[in-house]
């Protein structure tokens, strides 16, 4: 009997479990925040212009006014470089609210449209940074975090918010100071390259040295040592930053969220090296040409104590073409070594580079064309010489090296390299 009990007791908990795997579970069903309280009927312009009439911290409004701002977010503290501030902007302005809670950015993303009502808020002006808050000591103090609901409501879901674009110095101004802009085409100054964007230490500024090719000198971005991405090189070649421009009396700072406001740098990079591996394979060589193995490269020398009108003519020919889909937009650089042992020359003359677009015909009946040049150094400097942009070709091409003297002199020329060096984005 017991036993029978037992297998009746283990029969009705496996049905139990079969009924509960079975059950459906109802989704969660997820409903947008709606603001449902009274119509905005102030502007983020109008809080501005009441610290402008009082010419001093002062209240936004009455208790009994009725004071609502519609507006949207658009810094995230996310990244750990905004602190305990979330930055709002709508038509008209944009401002900074002071707010004593962090991790912000889960509750009022980027985007989210959010009503503020100002009743108990002063407005203030800190360095030329428009913010709201709390009063604290006589300045604008944050808003504590448990109140927050009082004054911030949010309505639907957050939204993409197009960036102001700046394109030259004149968008750095006080018109787009806390606003979500993206400075177009902009590059660091030198010394601020491949250092982190901020010290462990303290929080660090980078000047930027230009804005579409025109220099900008009262422009940094300023980089919270507490940011998740402090320790990110600052990038080289030219791009586009998106963020909070903000200013501290006359210095204009530039505010990242996250690294993910990093569009368009890149690196220099070699998009087609042309090097030489121990022989003159892929090379035609008419005469004079050797490979120079402790320096890895080809090289000619006239022959000293010749006549005033010898004459040498000396060429190599790379065979394969070079595509001009890979190295368009490039700089192309040789890397060379002069070695002047006796007699006068002329750079321009004796040591030169040439291109022809023509693919097929023999090298000798070519049209060949010169790149500009000027060879420097001696044989131990390996000094690269620009030969400049390929603006002059749209095509396929082939290179030579032609060693063009005449009368007594004594010359080495060697060649260890072509490169065509360009900025190749990361994204």
């Amino acid at each position: 009997m017991k036993r029978f009990s037992i297998f009746i007791i283990a029969l009705l908990v496996l049905g139990a479990i079969i009924v509960s795997c079975d059950k459906k579970w109802d989704e969660p069903v997820f409903n947008a925040p709606t603001y449902t309280g009274p119509a905005a009927n102030k502007t983020l312009q109008d809080i501005i212009d009441v610290y402008a009439s009082a010419g001093k911290m002062d209240s936004i409004c009455h208790a009994t006014d009725t004071f609502i701002v519609k507006a949207v977010v658009v810094s995230s503290d996310e990244g750990g470089n905004f602190y305990k501030t979330m930055v709002v902007q709508d038509e008209t302005a944009a401002l900074e609210i002071q707010i004593n809670k962090s991790g912000l950015y889960a509750d009022y993303p980027v985007g989210q449209t959010v009503y503020i009502k100002c009743n108990g808020l002063v407005v203030g002006n800190y360095h030329g940074i428009y913010q709201i808050g709390w009063i604290y000591e006589g300045s604008v103090g944050r808003i504590d975090g448990h109140f927050l609901d009082r004054y911030l409501f949010k309505d639907g879901m957050p939204k993409e918010v197009t960036p102001v674009d700046i394109t030259s110095p004149a968008g750095i101004n006080a018109g787009n100071v806390c606003r979500l802009v993206r400075i177009r085409n902009c590059e660091f100054a030198s010394d601020a390259v491949g250092k982190p964007w901020s010290e462990d230490a303290t929080t660090t500024s980078h000047n930027i040295s230009a804005i579409n090719g025109s220099a900008v000198s009262d422009l940094v971005v300023r980089t919270s040592n507490y940011a998740k991405f402090r320790k990110l090189p600052v990038p080289a070649g030219k791009g586009d930053l998106v963020g909070i421009l903000t200013i501290y009396n006359s210095t204009y700072q530039f505010m990242l969220r996250d690294n993910n406001d990093v569009l368009s740098f890149g690196e220099i990079t070699d998009v087609y090296p042309i090097t030489f591996d121990g022989n003159l394979d892929g090379w035609t060589v008419n005469s004079g040409w050797s490979y120079y193995a402790p320096q890895q490269m080809i090289l000619h020398q006239s022959i000293s104590g010749q006549s005033a009108d010898f004459v040498t003519n000396d060429w190599a020919v790379l065979n394969q073409p070079i595509p001009y889909s890979t190295v368009a937009g490039s700089e192309m650089t040789i890397e060379h070594m002069i070695n002047v042992i006796s007699g006068d020359y002329d750079p321009y003359q004796i040591c030169r580079v040439q291109y022809t677009t023509d693919l097929s015909s023999a090298p000798e009946n070519c049209e060949w064309h010169d790149f500009t040049m000027a060879p420097n150094g001696y044989l131990t400097t390996a000094s690269p010489i620009s030969l400049g942009g390929l603006e002059n070709i749209s095509s396929d091409f082939r290179i030579r090296i032609i060693y063009d003297c005449t009368g007594n002199s004594d010359i080495q020329w060697g060649i260890k390299g072509f490169h065509f060096t360009k900025l190749v984005t990361n994204n």
